[in-house]
């Protein structure tokens, strides 16, 4: 049996639940342009932007996309999140200031789900780098955690922490060669210049919030976290990009098939986790307007560009 259907099958009978969402809609958050100088002469009416490489690993796990843009009110927010199942904060570059672009709608968009989760719904949020470090500045009221670090194009074993192994929600239902594969070969590809050091993580209370599972060294043997968990809800934050290994061929990512088979676990469990609630769009012509489907892609990688292709926004 295809190994996300049988993670689907298994993960809604051990949860027992009575719902089992077949067509999840997933939010992905767009975010300012920051690449080079030349790449925004070369497209100077476009303000943000999603690299496909997140579209199609949600969609390999069989979940449909939206764009979630950046800079809207916190009423945009919240209608956002009541008609998606799951929001996606992706990896790229900021400025970290919740009060705009990314940094702001991943603020406003954690407090929402944080609430809704309060009440007793179940909301999944995942985030990748640069959204790992977001999740974690929106859970300390904007304050920043990061020290700088040298992970750029490296990729890594991750290195499970032993005391969290039977707290974590994503070893729990780990395969065991999936396990195997994550803990013992170089398949984690990371692209990070910034990351959370285990000290920065205690002395900023990040440890009332979030349980650090994983952690890395740097090429300057700086060991920062790599997985984080929420304690009490469905928020997960992985430092890696595991949509890359698939997807992405600028860098030096791993591309192996034991490096494609592992990654796709963190996307096949997001989406079973957003299949757990019935957030839905109400009228079905609105979701056919909003899907990233109405958005072009644009071959981005002989632009200067990380991404092999983006979909490009005006706003």
């Amino acid at each position: 049996m295809y190994l996300p259907v049988f993670l689907t099958l298994i993960l809604c009978f051990v949860a027992k639940l009575t719902i089992c969402n077949e067509r999840p809609v997933i939010g992905v958050l767009t975010q300012e342009i920051y690449w080079s100088i030349s790449f925004k002469k070369l497209l100077p009416s476009y303000k943000s932007y999603i690299a496909a490489s997140y579209v199609k690993s949600i969609e390999a796990s069989g979940g449909r996309v939206i764009p979630v843009f950046t800079n809207r009110t916190t009423e945009y927010y919240k209608d956002v999140v009541n008609k998606v199942n799951g929001i996606l904060v992706p990896g790229g570059g900021c400025a970290f200031n919740i009060s705009f672009g990314i940094s702001q709608s991943t603020s406003e968009v954690f407090q929402i789900a944080k609430r809704i989760n309060d009440d007793g719904d179940r909301f999944p949020i995942l985030g990748i780098c640069l959204g790992f470090e977001l999740l974690l500045i929106a859970s300390i009221g904007g304050k920043n955690p990061l020290a700088r670090c040298n992970s750029n194009d490296v990729n890594l074993p991750l290195n499970l922490i032993s005391t969290m192994e039977e707290k974590s929600v994503l070893f729990k239902t780990m395969p065991k060669d999936v396990r195997n594969i994550l803990l013992t070969e170089p398949v984690t590809a990371n692209h990070h210049n910034h990351c959370v050091t285990q000290k920065n993580f205690t002395s900023m209370k990040l440890d009332d919030f979030w349980n650090p599972i994983t952690i890395n060294k740097d090429e300057n043997n700086l060991t920062f976290i790599s997985t984080v968990e929420a304690k009490n809800y469905p928020f997960v934050g992985l430092q890696f990009h595991p949509e890359k290994n698939a997807y992405e061929w600028e860098r030096n990512d791993p591309h192996s098939w034991s490096a494609i088979y592992s990654a796709r676990y963190f996307y096949d469990w997001f989406l079973n986790e957003c299949r757990q609630n019935k957030h839905r769009y109400i009228n079905q012509s609105t979701l056919e307007n909003e899907l990233i489907y109405n958005y072009p892609t644009t071959y981005s990688g002989k632009l200067n560009s990380s991404f092999e292709q983006v979909y490009l926004f005006g706003e």
